[in-house]
């Protein structure tokens, strides 16, 4: 949880604090995230002179944790972690004529678009098939261009190249 990369918003994350070397003394932990709005930590006491510590980010953005202990920072506090906005493949919408079940025409470029808006961090991969017996006597793949538009939302341009049926694949973050 204090790692500098690798959190997601509304992701729960923990660390453990251990002041076994510490004597006696009371633990403080303040957290915020990058705009200086507090985040709530639960510190559990496991009664062995570690603390077992647990937050949940909730904005993409830099977040700070800074752990003392009697008054004085820790060694490498405060830490400082970047919060990326996750990862939600489900969140992904696939639309448009090239992906509709008929209405297909052989020869007659089609597209559609793949809306990655909400779907958080990831990288999308493409690919289109034809059916045996569209353009030989095994599965073949499709040439496709694939235009980035500003809007977290791709265009995914082809040409069926004969009559048969097709398979899109469309996964994003390999889900």
């Amino acid at each position: 949880g204090l790692q500098s990369t690798g959190l997601a918003v509304g992701k729960p994350t923990e660390f453990t604090v251990d002041a076994k070397q510490g004597g006696k003394a009371p633990l403080k932990i303040v957290a915020q995230d990058g705009e200086g709005t507090p985040v709530d930590v639960q510190v559990r006491d496991n009664g062995n002179g570690t603390y077992a510590c647990s937050y949940t980010p909730r904005k993409p953005i830099k977040h700070t944790v800074m752990v003392s202990w009697g008054g004085v920072n820790i060694p490498e506090s405060p830490f400082r972690m970047n919060i990326g906005a996750g990862c939600h493949p489900n969140k992904v919408k696939v639309s448009g004529p090239g992906v509709a079940k008929t209405g297909l025409k052989a020869y007659e470029p089609t597209y559609f678009t793949v809306d990655c808006a909400e779907a958080g961090q990831g990288d999308i991969s493409i690919g289109i098939k034809c059916a045996p017996g569209v353009v030989g006597p095994a599965e073949a793949d499709i040439d496709f261009d694939i235009i980035r538009n500003d809007n977290d939302t791709f265009t995914v341009k082809y040409t069926p190249p004969g009559a048969g049926s097709y398979t899109i694949m469309v996964l994003f973050a390999n889900q």
